[in-house]
């Protein structure tokens, strides 16, 4: 969200283009992809994973 919202400012900072949105939301996605992967517990090891099935619409 902050990234959407200080998108256009950054935008006219850097001369209009849209190449820093995309890197800061880059940026972004990334170091909250690798705080999710180190911050979220892991499963207990006696835990029996079920299968899921999925259903498809057509």
């Amino acid at each position: 969200m902050v990234v959407s919202v200080l998108s256009g400012p950054w935008d006219a900072l850097f001369g209009g283009g849209n190449l820093p949105a995309f890197v800061v939301g880059a940026i972004a996605a990334a170091a909250s992809g690798i705080f999710a992967l180190t911050m979220l517990p892991s499963p207990p090891p006696d835990v029996v994973l079920s299968k899921v099935s999925g259903g498809g619409m057509h």
